[in-house]
Parts: C-alpha cells; sequence; structure tokens
C-alpha cells in the first residue's frame, strides 16, 4: 500500500500512525530503500506494510479521533547557534 507524505511528517511519524509503533521504523526504512533519518518531502508517496509488530489499539485510537502524527521537520528549527564564533560585528556582537 503507499501512503502520500504529509506536512512535517517522517519516517517515525508515519510507522506510529500506520503500525502504533515506533520500532517499525526500520521496516518502512527498509523497504522504501532510506535510512530512518531521511528527509522525506510532502506528497512523496512511501510504501507502507502492516507490520507483525503492530499496536492496533493506538492505529485504532488515532483513526477514531483523526489524528495525523507529524512532529515536526527541519523547516520549523528557528534555533541560531549562538557564542562568540557565531556573532557577527555590529549585530551581535558591538565594538564600543
Amino acid at each position: 500500500m503507499q501512503l502520500t507524505v504529509l506536512h512535517n511528517q517522517n519516517l517515525f511519524d508515519i510507522a506510529i500512525q500506520e503500525n502504533g509503533n515506533v520500532l517499525t521504523v526500520f521496516e518502512l526504512a527498509l523497504l522504501n530503500g532510506m535510512s530512518i533519518t531521511d528527509n522525506i518531502e510532502p506528497a512523496q508517496k512511501i510504501e507502507v506494510v502492516k507490520s507483525p509488530l503492530v499496536f492496533p489499539e493506538l492505529v485504532d485510537y488515532l483513526a477514531v479521533k483523526e489524528q495525523v502524527v507529524a512532529t515536526g521537520g527541519i523547516d520549523t528549527l528557528e534555533v541560531r547557534p549562538t557564542g562568540i564564533g557565531f556573532m557577527i560585528i555590529q549585530n551581535d556582537f558591538i565594538v564600543g
């Protein structure tokens, strides 16, 4: 079965959404020729199969509540490195 990736989803999110078990992320990665840490794009199609490790109670709960697991991507991070090595003169580092 193919699944269309939604905005801010990663393989871990899909593993939980489809199988109710984060351990199935390894099966998803292997099935799709990916690493578990690869970035996936919204609207990308990936193959999904029901795992023997499925936790149906969680899958059913998410379906009944119409919840989508999307914990965020790297594009939502707004953390800027700090410290003297990252300072910009007259911006962060004021010379008086």
